[in-house]
């Protein structure tokens, strides 16, 4: 029979497989809209390359515009590749995933005490705490996003038979797509991080255990 140590252990084993499933299905999202968007716009741009209208339209205004320039290199601008739109887009402050299931009520209010202080020290990025506390349910909190996940006892409860480590996996997978999270981690319940601790360490994709 396993005590509780070992029991702890692979409860934070298997929830950090279960966020690592989630992010792994987001990057796999985002690979599969990026292949669908490269080959829409590659299929406009053929079509409209191979356009007659579109061709001897610009054709047409290039020489009205300048007839002694356009002329000699109509030749040479047919060959020419297009030239690359650049986009500029507003910088976004990019998301962190925490999931912190399994704390104490004191533990999961120290934790965000934790991460909106570090927030102030160092704004690089837009805390998304996952906590099963039901204290926390309806909370708003400045500067971090929380989202609520019912603990695995009360989700067999309304859903016998369902896996719970599924569940935190397709969350995890929503919240990565609906905050652009480029990385996740797993809190250790017995042992929440401080703000030293954060600032030190939760730049690195895994578990934030105890040191």
């Amino acid at each position: 029979m396993c005590d509780e140590p070992d029991a702890a252990d692979l409860a934070v084993a298997r929830w950090e497989v279960a966020t690592l499933t989630g992010r792994l299905r987001c990057v796999e999202d985002e690979r599969d809209a990026a292949v669908r968007d490269r080959d829409r716009n590659r299929e406009i741009v053929l079509a409209l390359r191979r356009s007659r209208s579109y061709r001897l339209g610009r054709t047409l205004v290039d020489l009205a515009r300048d007839p002694m320039r356009t002329a000699p290199a109509m030749a040479r601008h047919w060959r020419r590749p297009p030239a690359p739109r650049s986009r500029i887009r507003a910088a976004e402050m990019p998301a962190r995933i925490y999931v912190a299931v399994g704390l104490s009520r004191a533990g999961a209010h120290g934790l965000i005490r934790a991460l909106r202080q570090r927030v102030l020290v160092e704004a690089d990025h837009l805390p998304v705490m996952v906590t099963d506390q039901p204290s926390l349910r309806h909370l708003q909190v400045p500067g971090v996003v929380l989202e609520y996940l019912p603990d695995p006892a009360t989700w067999s409860r309304h859903e016998p038979g369902s896996d719970w480590e599924t569940l935190l996996a397709e969350r995890v997978a929503q919240l990565c797509r609906d905050h652009r999270a480029a990385h996740a981690v797993v809190i250790d319940p017995r042992d929440p991080p401080t703000l030293a601790r954060l600032l030190v360490t939760d730049r690195r994709v895994g578990s934030l255990a105890s040191a």
